[in-house]
């Protein structure tokens, strides 16, 4: 993809369990872009600036369905993606509300508007995360069932049961469905559907277009695919024109 660049770090080792990634992408034409971003299990803080100045902020919910993004002309995206366990322990902001949406948030979240050299996806990473380490340790009964709940459900894929996932953890599922809706506002099971769509994507796009997971079928597989990204394996694979941003990089 020659339109835009892409870049990444992985937090340190005891953000590790609530963040994914640090991103940058940046626009570099002059000419707006559209993209389409799939659903991944986690949900992003994302920073626009443009000419080195912050103009917005915004915090998205858990993605259940494909989303268009619009990249704009010489802009730098700064991104969070995290673990959806993130929510109540960094970012203390609920996003059961915002389901497949966004949220604005004021420029003055996390001082982020006053971070110099904010282009720099070194500075912005590390001084976050010491902002992140700090509220971690005020949290000193942090639920080791959580943890381990997202622990197990990376390891797993999404094709576990949720009776499963239940007896492993020893957590009610009925306490566990109360948890995801509470905090992300949809249930397990559609979490772990998410998360097994997700993991086929790295099939796909070496153009292996039957499903590895425990789908029932070939039309189950399909439909899923279809239903968390709007369009079939096939048309995922070849990703006319870039429009997956996923597949164009290395966000996978």
């Amino acid at each position: 993809m020659n339109s835009i660049s892409y870049e990444e770090m992985i937090p340190v080792k005891s953000l590790q369990n609530y963040v994914k990634r640090f991103w940058k992408i940046r626009n570099l034409t002059s000419n707006e872009q559209l993209f389409t971003v799939l659903p991944d299990g986690y949900f992003d803080l994302v920073v626009t600036i443009l000419n080195n100045k912050v103009i917005n902020i915004s915090l998205t919910g858990l993605y259940t369905k494909e989303f268009d993004v619009k990249v704009h002309a010489n802009a730098i995206y700064l991104g969070i993606s995290f673990y959806p366990i993130a929510v109540e322990y960094i970012l203390e902001e609920k996003i059961a509300d915002i389901v497949n949406q966004h949220r604005n948030l004021p420029l003055s979240f996390l001082s982020i508007n006053e971070i110099k050299n904010i282009n720099d996806l070194k500075i912005y990473a590390e001084i976050l995360s010491l902002n992140f380490i700090l509220r971690l340790e005020k949290h000193k009964n942090i639920d080791e069932r959580r943890e381990k709940l997202f622990t197990v459900l990376g390891q797993y894929k999404g094709v576990s049961s949720v009776s499963e996932i239940s007896n492993e953890l020893f957590w009610n599922s009925r306490q566990i469905n109360r948890y995801f809706n509470k905090y992300f506002g949809i249930s397990l099971k559609s979490y772990c559907n998410i998360l097994k769509c997700k993991s086929s994507f790295i099939d796909i796009k070496k153009g292996i277009l039957s499903p590895t997971l425990n789908y029932t079928d070939q039309a189950h597989f399909i439909k899923e695919v279809r239903k968390h990204t709007g369009t079939t394996p096939k048309i995922l694979s070849k990703n006319k024109n870039d429009r997956f941003v996923q597949f164009s990089t290395k966000i996978l």
